[in-house]
């Protein structure tokens, strides 16, 4: 099998974010979004590199030293944004082009990406919206592979009609990707180099592009606005719950329940309505926890209770009764 490397996309602005935070570190249940993206491809190869440009040294800074960066210093595009990536690359194997900001993503979605691709020339990461607009449209050849994408401001008002839209997630043979990267031209609305053409560089040589269809839409898309952010923290937080509750956690209602990435919680645990629980908060078995709780980087030692209390920097001792209605810490 050909080695394989993946490239994250975290060069853009997020100007629909309105913030001054780079977009992909804006947080998703208590860690920011592009950490999922990074987890995901780390699961898969230990060549991981990452484009950075706007906020860059912001980017570096929260990400720390494990991870290569590529400077875009001008942001002309996805396909300029490889270029960069690329350069530092050998001749040879597969390259997973992810973007920073399509954190919902997870391994075996991925891996079932780079199945498709296998001996092809590249695999695209597709899903059906019921409202595509913006977004780029695949357009499939009579067997089903790619014909080409075209992006939202280039297309005809029939295309437009097409709900199959490009999630920006891609698996490349890189030395057909290093071959026809040079040939991109910026002749489109944007003025930029999009990624997407070079399928359509490639298949007029030959080469073929499978597709795998993401089932879930939400799942697939980036995240370009605090609307959006929203949604994907509602499904974040279910994925959280619900790992919590197969190992042994009690929620009596888990949609009115509100937990970190980082936090662990013993077995028997119950945790009530209402309950937010962050950064790195620690609980541990037999414990009640609300409702109406919320503890910040606390330690909870076993059977302890917790009601309508706010906690933070400080331990529970074990089976210590707190609340109701008082602040500690």
């Amino acid at each position: 099998m050909d080695q394989l490397y993946a490239v994250i996309l975290a060069a853009g602005e997020g100007k629909r974010m309105y913030s001054c935070l780079p977009k992909v570190l804006h947080p998703l249940c208590g860690r920011p979004m592009v950490e999922y993206v990074l987890e995901s491809a780390a699961a898969l190869t230990n060549q991981v590199a990452i484009v950075v440009g706007h906020g860059a040294s912001q980017v570096k800074e929260t990400l720390g030293v494990r991870w290569s960066y590529v400077l875009q210093e001008e942001q002309l595009g996805t396909g300029h944004a490889v270029m960069q990536a690329v350069k530092n690359l050998p001749g040879q194997g597969r390259l997973l082009v992810l973007c920073g900001d399509t954190p919902l993503l997870t391994v075996p979605e991925l891996k079932l990406l780079l199945d498709k691709q296998d001996n092809l020339a590249a695999s695209v990461a597709t899903t059906r919206m019921p409202e595509p607009k913006g977004y780029g449209r695949v357009i499939r050849d009579e067997s089903g592979y790619l014909k080409e994408i075209i992006e939202d401001r280039d297309a005809s008002s029939e295309v437009k009609k097409i709900d199959e839209i490009n999630t920006g997630t891609y698996c490349f043979n890189l030395k057909l990707l290093k071959h026809f990267l040079p040939l991109l031209k910026t002749d489109n609305v944007q003025h930029e180099y999009y990624l997407t053409d070079v399928l359509s560089l490639m298949r007029r040589e030959g080469h073929t592009s499978a597709i795998y269809t993401v089932n879930d839409y939400r799942v697939g898309l980036g995240i370009n606005n605090r609307a959006q952010l929203a949604d994907a923290e509602k499904i974040m937080r279910k994925r959280i719950n619900t790992s919590l509750m197969e190992s042994g956690v009690t929620m009596v209602d888990p949609e009115n329940t509100y937990i970190d990435y980082s936090v662990k919680i013993g077995k028997d645990t119950v945790i009530l309505p209402g309950s937010v629980l962050q950064r790195d908060t620690v609980i541990g078995p037999g414990c009640v926890i609300g409702p109406h709780a919320h503890l910040i980087s606390a330690v909870v030692k076993g059977g302890a209770v917790i009601q309508s209390s706010f906690i933070k920097n400080m331990t529970v001792e074990e089976g210590e009764i707190i609340g109701p209605y008082r602040s500690h810490g």
